[in-house]
């Protein structure tokens, strides 16, 4: 099957890493796909992976509040490459006025499936103008909003891709990282790094029984100010700002402990799902997450803390127990990218064949 996917692609956000996983499991699934990306977009932060030869960067984005539009949009990609399925991932946040502009020559020419990543109803009206054949959301959540603004037969739910099963060598990770072997090693990354300042203090009471390195990945275009403060009171901190390709952020994993994600929950948006879980619990890794609405439908393959106190318990925990993989192989074996994306394949040829 041929396949044209709008979408961000090797950029560290949610809509990016669902493209991907899904993505790379239709074309190791022997699917032919077009990825139609963007040059610039306020989401798209760096993680310096290689873009495939299957990726088409044809349009640019500034801003994206109040609306996303176009700097820069070539629609010419779009009309001529070949594909049976049309996807795009996150609409709101995509060039939507000229998307819309292009989207009956479009239609004319495949079917197209809509994925939805907004965590509420967007309040952009051009949103709602798509005729899409076929619109995709991860869970009763989103669908709950969904439903009073497309028809009921077209919203179909597929879950969110999981990176599979990758383990690694903890000593030979340390060993090419440079990290100490006789230390407990806590591992964060990303673009939020000002979300693990208040987590400190508790840190520091565990290095007080366990030493300690916690080690943080801030992304080059994530605020780091208040980390690097705190990086001169706390001397367990080991802070680096860089781009992490997979490949990368799987080693860092592996010679981890624990990978700590201390995130409250969204009040702006009630549909959410913690796309980081899904990329690196192939890894091994125990994941430790604040309870979160961003986890709410996570099960006992990560382990959730209420607050600080339950934090540290948790964590002194994961230090002196060794880690049963067995359940996440099962809910890995279940949530892989290669059967989330069959069951995208499913519903392509259901609607090419209607």
């Amino acid at each position: 099957m041929k396949i044209g996917m709008m979408c961000l692609w090797n950029a560290a956000n949610g809509p990016s890493i669902h493209a991907e996983l899904v993505g790379r499991a239709w074309v190791k699934l022997g699917h032919q796909l077009r990825i139609f990306s963007a040059k610039k977009h306020p989401d798209a932060k760096p993680t310096l992976q290689k873009d495939e030869n299957f990726v088409i960067r044809h349009f640019s984005v500034d801003e994206v509040i109040p609306v996303t539009r176009a700097t820069y949009f070539d629609p010419s990609p779009l009309l001529n490459e070949e594909y049976d399925v049309f996807i795009a991932q996150n609409v709101e946040r995509l060039p939507v006025e000229r998307l819309l502009e292009v989207f009956p020559k479009i239609k004319e020419r495949a079917i197209t499936v809509q994925v939805v990543h907004e965590g509420k109803a967007p309040e952009n009206p051009l949103f709602y103008k798509f005729d899409w054949d076929a619109i995709v959301c991860f869970d009763q959540r989103y669908k709950d909003y969904l439903v009073k603004s497309f028809l009921a037969e077209k919203i179909h739910m597929i879950p969110y891709p999981y990176h599979p099963l990758e383990p690694g060598d903890k000593g030979k990770a340390r060993e090419k990282l440079g990290l100490p072997l006789n230390k407990k090693i806590v591992f964060s990354f990303g673009f939020r790094p000002k979300d693990i300042v208040s987590i400190l203090p508790a840190l520091k009471d565990v290095a007080k029984e366990y030493p300690l390195r916690y080690v943080i990945i801030a992304n080059p275009e994530s605020d780091v100010g208040k980390l690097r403060e705190a990086k001169k009171r706390y001397d367990f901190i080991d802070l680096q700002v860089t781009p992490l390709p997979l490949d990368e952020l799987y080693t860092y994993l592996h010679a981890s402990d624990t990978l700590l994600i201390h995130r409250e929950s969204s009040q702006k948006y009630k549909a959410v799902v913690s796309s980081s879980v899904c990329q690196v619990l192939g890894s091994g890794c125990p994941i430790l997450f604040r309870e979160s609405n961003f986890v709410e439908l996570q099960g006992d393959e990560i382990v959730k803390y209420r607050d600080f106190e339950d934090m540290k318990a948790k964590l002194i925990d994961l230090f002196r127990n060794k880690i049963d993989l067995t359940r996440i192989e099962a809910f890995l074996e279940e949530h892989k990218a290669e059967r989330i994306a069959e069951k995208f394949i499913q519903l392509f040829e259901k609607l090419l064949g209607g």
